[in-house]
């Protein structure tokens, strides 16, 4: 099997779009389209970079051994809108239908262009994910910016770090791509604990503070319980 042959059953597999693949990487989806008819080839630095999104091996995209990981490390990035049911008693359903999609856009955007993975929207809920190298400094960094922009809106959004399945789920005819395990469900709790504590702002566990590699100032939010843990978890405010 040709490398090119690889990278896109690599694509398929996690059931992205070259496009995805090429914001991912920051490169255009010519250059994916290429790749994958072997037309042209990822440097080795680019290889590196790949290798990295998919969590398998330089060696193994160049066909020197098999290698097969569907679980890996990664940034869970969740998002929800405070007061989003107030909204909807004064806005029609496609007013707030509307309304909800421009907010996703923006966030969707500025998740893609840090190399984020877009999941799946859920209502007032936004989820993603960020790995390979700098994946929690590359989440934070797209939710500051998210924040920025969105400063007129209750946002909350909740950074958590573990590992993650990322595939198709669903009946072969409706199937779409999703996150699974222990540290979304965390993810999940971590952000209504947050949510509950705060009007609007990002919240960061403990094990993603962990793996931040640059500097950032941090608030302890007092007083978070997460009773659905069997560990006490620290969530932490940024400061942006």
């Amino acid at each position: 099997m040709k490398i090119g042959d690889r990278l896109k059953k690599l694509r398929i597999k996690f059931g992205l779009k070259q496009i995805d693949l090429a914001n991912s990487l920051r490169v255009s989806p010519q250059a994916v389209s290429k790749w994958e008819k072997d037309q042209n080839f990822p440097d080795i630095f680019m290889l590196k970079q790949i290798a990295a999104l998919f969590d398998v091996s330089v060696d193994s995209l160049l066909g020197m051994h098999e290698e097969k990981r569907d679980v890996f490390e990664a940034t869970v990035f969740s998002s929800s809108l405070n007061r989003f049911a107030e909204r909807g008693k004064y806005l029609s359903a496609k007013e707030l239908a509307r309304w909800t999609n421009i907010v996703f856009h923006h966030m969707t955007e500025m998740v893609v262009q840090h190399g984020g993975i877009p999941v799946k929207y859920t209502g007032d809920g936004f989820l993603c994910f960020f790995s390979g190298a700098n994946h929690a400094d590359r989440a934070l960094t797209a939710a500051a910016d998210i924040c920025r922009i969105n400063s007129d809106k209750e946002l909350v959004i909740c950074l958590h770090a573990g590992e993650i399945y990322f595939g198709l789920i669903g009946h072969p005819d409706y199937a779409s791509k999703d996150i699974y395990g222990d540290a979304v469900n965390q993810a999940f709790l971590i952000m209504n604990a947050f949510a509950q504590k705060v009007d609007r702002g990002i919240g960061v566990s403990e094990a993603l503070r962990k793996h931040l590699k640059d500097s950032y100032s941090f608030k302890t939010i007092p007083g978070v319980h997460v009773p659905q843990l069997k560990e006490k978890m620290k969530i932490y405010k940024a400061v942006i």
